[in-house]
């Protein structure tokens, strides 16, 4: 028989403090990572903030609220509106009669051109009677409350007086009931000239195209 040599199993040295510490780690280590956790090294701090980056920044910046939004269209309105203002002014004022004889053609004559053409010349004066309605009035005297008015349109013209003391200006423009003239302490007089026949208001004319052919002549 053989002799069977018993070789005595080595027995592993007794672990160290140091080595009981490790060894809990790496379990810890497997458990959270069999948990689906982070290790605690790996998980990055909450309360360490860093600086915020560039990226974040331009976000911010690149944000557009409605406000912003409706400022940028007044100021748009607002600035087209003042350069077209500038540039209507800016215009000579023969500009918008070359521009429609650029497209529509040369303009015909006035009948007061066609007429000093033909050869006819005045002969007689003409009176214009301007109407009850069309006619202007203006104040020669009247009470405290129309000071400054003198020789102003109480009727025709732009009617700002209206719209500034009405009380005072139906006063004025008032007849006395019992002679049908004047109250005492007013007079109302009709507006002379061809400026009182001309136009009613600014833009709605009476007399004022037949005047400027007629002077033609």
């Amino acid at each position: 028989m053989s002799l069977l040599r018993r070789r005595k199993q080595q027995q592993p040295p007794p672990p160290s403090p140091g080595d009981d510490s490790n060894g809990s780690d790496h379990d810890d280590k497997d458990k959270d990572k069999g948990n689906g956790k982070k290790p605690a090294e790996e998980q990055p701090s909450s309360s360490a903030s860093g600086p915020p980056s560039k990226e974040a920044g331009r976000r911010a910046k690149a944000k557009w609220s409605c406000v912003d939004s409706c400022c940028w269209l007044v100021g748009c309105v607002c600035s087209s509106w003042w350069l077209l203002l500038f540039l209507y002014n800016a215009m000579p004022a023969s500009f918008p009669q070359y521009v429609t004889e650029a497209i529509t053609g040369p303009l015909p004559d006035p009948p007061g051109v066609k007429l000093q053409k033909e050869g006819l010349q005045a002969k007689h004066p003409v009176i214009f009677v301007p109407g009850i309605v069309t006619g202007g009035l203006e104040l020669w005297e009247g009470h405290h409350c129309a000071e400054g008015l003198f020789r102003k349109r109480l009727w025709g013209g732009t009617f700002g007086d209206v719209y500034k003391r009405p009380l005072c200006w139906v006063e004025h423009m008032s007849l006395d009931n019992e002679t049908g003239l004047d109250k005492p302490g007013i007079r109302v007089r009709p507006v002379t000239g061809l400026v009182a026949a001309d136009y009613f208001v600014p833009g709605y004319f009476v007399w004022a195209v037949l005047i400027a052919n007629l002077a033609r002549i």
